[in-house]
């Protein structure tokens, strides 16, 4: 479970998977995910959007929490991953929410857009207004610190645009889905067959 003061509630996945699937479709103004099993939600996200949503089957499995957000874990949010050199990586060189904001209060939205193929001006749009109430979908692995976002990065660099042109930060709510760690996942189970072993000629359990 994550650590770090905020109120933390654990969620089923399908929850989060639906309601960034609805949120998917409706930019292109398609109905919401009603009366579609919980693998027809999964299967249409992932083909909405193959890059962001691919740690829900990559990482799996996957444990989702719902929390409101601090401002110290906001300033250490970092942008959904993906190849350096392409689109939110490539206007954040540090890979952070907080660096895309500053990038773009200091330099020209447009030509910022041209390069990234973020759409900037939408950020900025979306700045002097942040919305607060959709929840944001950030990934992470067990073990691992930086905590990714996976659906909402106009909106999460929009409130730290705003923060970083004087406006207070207000709580964002999110959803924290937790993976299955490749490297560490591995070390764990044969720390625990090491100790069942070591452990075995002690239990008297097992004693006639």
């Amino acid at each position: 479970m994550p650590a770090g003061g905020e109120t933390v509630e654990r969620v089923p996945r399908g929850t989060v998977i639906r309601t960034w699937l609805a949120r998917e479709r409706e930019k292109h103004d398609a109905p919401p995910p009603e009366g579609l099993t919980d693998r027809e939600v999964f299967d249409a996200l992932l083909g909405e959007n193959p890059g962001a949503a691919a740690f829900l089957w990559r990482d799996a499995p996957v444990t989702c929490y719902r929390l409101t957000l601090s401002r110290a874990r906001f300033d250490r949010l970092h942008v959904v991953e993906g190849p350096s050199d392409l689109r939110w990586r490539a206007l954040s060189p540090k890979g952070t929410v907080r660096d895309c904001a500053r990038r773009i209060d200091r330099g020209d939205p447009r030509k910022l857009a041209r390069e990234t193929g973020v759409d900037v001006p939408d950020v900025e749009r979306l700045a002097r207004a942040p919305p607060t109430a959709d929840p944001l979908v950030l990934s992470t692995r067990r073990g691992a610190v930086p905590w990714h976002v996976a659906d909402g990065n106009h909106r999460a660099v929009a409130a730290a645009l705003a923060v970083e042109r004087g406006a207070t930060y207000d709580p964002l709510p999110a959803y924290l889905c937790v993976g299955a760690n490749p490297v560490l996942e591995p070390f764990v189970q044969r720390l625990r067959g090491l100790l069942g072993r070591v452990r075995s000629p002690w239990d008297i359990s097992k004693t006639k």
